[in-house]
């Protein structure tokens, strides 16, 4: 495969810190393949600080082809499709220091036509008043409708409604407080949105997090249907149904070194909680080619020396972001890494055609957060273990 000198460069100049991932993009002869993406390296170079991050000491894992930042400051994206469109919003601030430099303390969104290759910024989804601003939005599309999940600055989740992706209806409240609304879905089999959200009281530990098992017919009024898990670092949540649906529950254990599993049948009211050794952190469940996979953050375990000896950034456990193979027996298998370290992760899929793309964000060593774009060939992606 021929490999672009002017493409491999640009691509270095957009990845996180000339990433490894930059090595093995894809030429596609002398066309710049990101030449329909967003305008970056306006308010800082983009370099690499240190030789090595945390991502680059993981093996026997899945890398993207390619890794482009999408903006110079910003973080926690999410990416979705609607109406056979790719959108991909996030936070532009600076890390957990919010609005400092350029940073604008809103949504910015941009929006995919043909699969990923070109992206247009559009009006912030939803328009969001900065006062009242507490991250970025989850987000569940139905056939005709965009539902649009945020938590208010009283910890009171809020939705709005869209037809369009552009328009949107007066934020209505849903649930209670201090209950946030992750890892939202509808589900086709029962025509019903079910959602496993966290109480967040304040931002530390507390006797009063706790886990909810929730539905709902239309995606705004809720009904309780069972307590899940009551944890004093309970935070985000994620579901699925098995294909006799059994549900399952993803929990984080906010500050902790493992992740629970909870596993219930209907009518969902009475939870076996299992434990993994993994943590999970900002995760969501994906179903791509017959696969489940759940997409997370990760802590380091391995022993390469460079990474053990590298500068830390943000916390001591050398996190990065990761994609988790689910098996059968609900265990969680590294699959795919992205290039990362510090406060990072959140990440979200979309599968195309020919690739499944990935949205995250990572702090750099400098302490500046980006999000970021990178593309896995699906072949490979897909290919059983």
């Amino acid at each position: 495969m021929r490999f672009d000198r002017r493409v491999a460069c640009q691509i270095m100049a957009g990845s996180l810190f000339g990433v490894p991932s930059a090595l093995r993009a894809v030429a596609q002869d002398s066309t710049d393949r990101f030449a329909g993406f967003p305008p970056i390296g306006v308010h800082r170079k983009a370099e690499r600080t240190q030789p090595v991050i945390v991502s680059d000491g993981v093996g026997d894992v899945l890398r993207p082809q390619w890794t482009r930042a999408m903006t110079d400051l910003g973080g926690w994206p999410t990416m979705f499709r609607f109406r056979g469109e790719i959108y991909l919003a996030f936070y532009h601030g600076d890390g957990h220091r919010y609005k400092q430099h350029e940073a604008t303390d809103r949504i910015k969104t941009y929006r995919s036509r043909d699969e990923g290759r070109t992206w247009t910024e559009i009006a912030s989804c939803p328009p969001n008043d900065p006062k009242k601003f507490q991250g970025t939005p989850e987000f569940v599309a139905t056939d005709d409708t965009l539902f649009c999940y945020d938590f208010d600055a009283s910890r009171q989740t809020q939705v709005r409604t869209s037809a369009d992706g552009v328009s949107w209806s007066e934020p209505r409240n849903c649930y209670k407080p201090p209950f946030y609304f992750w890892g939202v879905i509808y589900d086709r089999e029962s025509k019903m949105f079910w959602c496993p959200p966290h109480a967040i009281p304040h931002t530390g530990t507390s006797n009063e997090r706790q886990i909810h098992l929730i539905r709902s017919a239309n995606g705004i009024d809720w009904e309780f249907v069972s307590l899940v898990a009551s944890y004093n670092n309970a935070s985000e949540s994620t579901l699925r149904f098995e294909p006799d649906r059994t549900m399952t529950i993803v929990i984080r254990r906010k500050y902790g070194s493992t992740c629970n599993v909870a596993v219930a049948k209907p009518p969902y009211r009475d939870w076996q909680i299992l434990e993994r050794p993994v943590i999970a952190e900002g995760e969501h469940f994906y179903e791509i080619g017959g696969q489940t996979f759940l997409a997370s953050r990760a802590s380091y375990r391995g022993q390469d020396e460079r990474v053990l000896n590298a500068p830390q950034v943000f916390d001591k456990r050398r996190s990065y972001s990761t994609i988790y193979r689910w098996t059968k027996d609900r265990q969680l298998v590294e699959w795919a890494v992205m290039d990362s370290l510090g406060d990072c992760s959140y990440p979200h899929l979309v599968e195309t055609p020919t690739e499944v793309l990935c949205a995250y964000y990572s702090q750099h060593e400098n302490g500046l957060c980006k999000a970021f774009l990178c593309g896995y060939d699906k072949a490979a992606f897909i290919k059983p273990a």
